[in-house]
């Protein structure tokens, strides 16, 4: 489904329109950096302090998805504010929030990754159930699921706004090569997440990349963002209740590159289901001129 014309399109994202002078200011862009660094961390530790009087479960879950949020948000709004460009840029070449966008992206992700998210369960040894979890950690336990599912969608958002919204724009103010924009991004994003096993890396590299292939072919963050919030409510509510007191080994096997080959698979294919479907695109509020075409080849007399 997927073509070296719809790579080479990618470059000519419509996300990427406005990218300009100002974002290949290297001064520009080392205030940035120290500015949202120390901005996003005073974000994140005011959220921090907020969050102190509530119960030490509570607290951590709201830290991971609020502060983290925080810090997100804060750093990319400064960058907006330096590089002269409106907040909006980062989310969407739309001229506003296309919500049905990110709905879509949620549900088709689920749809996708819950076979890949089955087939782990399967294969590993857990000898728990759902229902014995669930059992365990009830009645606190669904109330603090269904808070954190809630939680985990906006968090979801702002981690796309920093990495696919502000990181692979700033990146194609020095280049606009496809395949080194996405997986540059997608390093950088699972080195962040402080995961270093060759099993968590490798599937954060493969996750980053399908969210950035997604953000440069439907020209927006919405669509990652939604299906980002899927990946991290699958994990949150399947994968981490049936691996309740276990933990990886980290070593990679055969079953988890074929696990993120299909994850990354799973991605493009939904995209490109998007992208070449006008109805479908349409009742998403995805407009023909926000998806990236292939390009035109100049005909040669010579």
């Amino acid at each position: 489904m997927n073509g070296p014309g719809v790579m080479a399109g990618l470059s000519q994202s419509a996300f990427l329109a406005d990218v300009d002078a100002h974002d290949r200011d290297t001064a520009r862009l080392a205030i940035t950096l120290a500015g949202g660094v120390t901005l996003g961390y005073v974000a994140a530790t005011l959220v921090d302090l907020a969050l102190g009087g509530l119960p030490r479960t509570l607290q951590d879950l709201l830290f991971d998805t609020m502060a983290n949020g925080m810090f997100w948000l804060s750093f990319v709004a400064l960058a907006a504010v330096i590089a002269h460009h409106r907040l909006r840029a980062y989310l969407s070449s739309a001229d506003h929030i296309r919500w049905r966008l990110l709905a879509l992206g949620m549900g088709m992700a689920l749809v996708a990754l819950l076979p890949v998210v089955i087939a782990d369960v399967l294969t590993a040894s857990m000898g728990r159930t759902l229902n014995t979890v669930w059992a365990s950690i009830a009645p606190n336990g669904v109330l603090i699921a269904i808070a954190s599912t809630l939680l985990l969608i906006p968090a979801a958002a702002a981690e796309e706004l920093f990495f696919r919204g502000w990181l692979l724009r700033q990146t194609a103010a020095f280049t606009r090569r496809p395949l080194f924009l996405i997986f540059l991004t997608a390093i950088v994003f699972s080195v962040l997440h402080r995961d270093f096993s060759p099993d968590g890396f490798i599937m954060r590299v493969v996750m980053g990349a399908g969210f950035a292939y997604m953000t440069l072919r439907l020209g927006g963050i919405e669509f990652s963002s939604g299906a980002h919030a899927a990946n991290n409510i699958l994990v949150f509510l399947v994968v981490e209740p049936l691996t309740f007191g276990s933990t990886s080994d980290g070593v990679l096997s055969l079953v988890d590159l074929a696990s993120d080959a299909a994850m990354g698979a799973g991605y493009i294919l939904i995209t490109e289901i998007v992208a070449r479907t006008p109805s479908l695109a349409h009742w998403a509020g995805v407009q023909p001129q926000e998806i990236s075409r292939t390009p035109r080849r100049t005909p040669s007399f010579s």
